[in-house]
């Protein structure tokens, strides 16, 4: 990943606030074969510096609602992930997942506390599977 060594603060002042990233904002890549309906996460430890930062137009920004464990958010649409890859449309090199078709996605929503009982498994059992695969190399 490259990192801006300048950036002229002219564009970063062109932007709505709701446009730059926040903390815990989801990513799902819009377009292009191969990578289409790829998810990740936004977090602002991996920007220390503090950059602003604005996703570009191949990119579907989700932003949970507080009421909401965006960590819980996140992990159900990674679960999706191969499916969104299917919802693409337009022709076969320039297949587009819409944010009208993302939004139209249902997942289980049980509430924050079980969300973040949830997330905690689900991180408690990836540190266990990365301590196996580093037990094994």
């Amino acid at each position: 990943m490259g990192l801006a060594l300048w950036i002229d603060d002219s564009t970063t002042g062109r932007y709505e606030d709701d446009e730059y990233m926040r903390d815990g904002d989801i990513v799902i890549n819009s377009t292009g074969t191969g990578t289409l309906g790829r998810v990740g996460i936004y977090r602002s430890i991996d920007n220390p510096a503090g950059m602003p930062v604005v996703s570009d137009s191949h990119v579907t920004v989700v932003r949970v609602s507080s009421h909401l464990d965006p960590l819980y958010f996140y992990y159900c649409l990674k679960s999706m992930q191969s499916r969104l890859e299917t919802l693409g449309e337009g022709s076969t090199n320039q297949k587009e997942l819409k944010p009208l078709t993302v939004q139209q996605i249902r997942m289980p929503m049980p509430p924050i506390a079980e969300q973040k009982q949830i997330v905690k498994q689900i991180i408690a059992l990836f540190s266990h599977l990365d301590a196996m695969a580093k037990s094994l190399t």
